[in-house]
């Protein structure tokens, strides 16, 4: 994938060291239950920063998302089996309006001396429209997608906590996919 394309940070507005980002208020009630989870360890030294570790787990592209589930459809499969075969030659998929629901569980395990301690685990969960959609498949994999527009919806958790929220769009593809910012940045709402 692009490696400018759009990514979960960016679609739900993250500071870059979320979740210890001064003045977030979205994020302080995890701050406060990671601070009473972490009492309960017995740390050798001082709690390593998961800070850092924490906002990178939100640096997952969005077209990888998509292309992972999209994969999976039979007709896309077949597209993709027979393309393998016909090396060089391009496939075109049309995908009418759909929805695409998933739900990420980016984690940390945290480990002392290599033994699990504490994982502290994330639901992403994401639904999206996505409209007017053509792939462009060759030599087994989706090489191109064109036109088509998204409008997203979802949040981010932490076990009960929902840490930010969000609703965007419509988004061209090309923009998600290529990395130009949306009309309108998307911000995160806090929970």
């Amino acid at each position: 994938m692009n490696p400018s394309s759009l990514n979960l940070r960016t679609l739900f507005a993250l500071p870059e060291d979320a979740p210890a980002a001064a003045g977030s208020v979205e994020w302080q009630p995890l701050r406060e239950r990671l601070a009473r989870e972490a009492k309960t360890i017995q740390w050798p030294a001082a709690m390593p920063d998961l800070a850092a570790k924490i906002g990178a787990l939100f640096d997952v592209e969005l077209p990888a998302l998509f292309v992972s589930s999209w994969e999976k459809a039979n007709e896309i499969q077949q597209a993709l089996a027979e393309s393998e075969k016909t090396s060089g030659e391009i496939r075109t998929v049309q995908l009418a309006e759909h929805v695409w629901t998933g739900t990420y569980h980016p984690f940390i395990d945290v480990k002392l001396k290599s033994v699990p301690v504490k994982r502290i685990q994330f639901a992403v969960e994401i639904s999206a429209t996505l409209d007017g959609i053509e792939l462009r498949i060759r030599n087994g994999a989706i090489e191109k997608i064109e036109a088509g527009s998204c409008e997203f919806e979802g949040r981010i958790k932490y076990e009960d906590l929902t840490i930010a929220e969000k609703k965007a769009g419509p988004l061209p593809l090309r923009d998600i996919f290529l990395g130009a910012p949306p009309a309108n940045p998307p911000r995160a709402d806090s929970a």
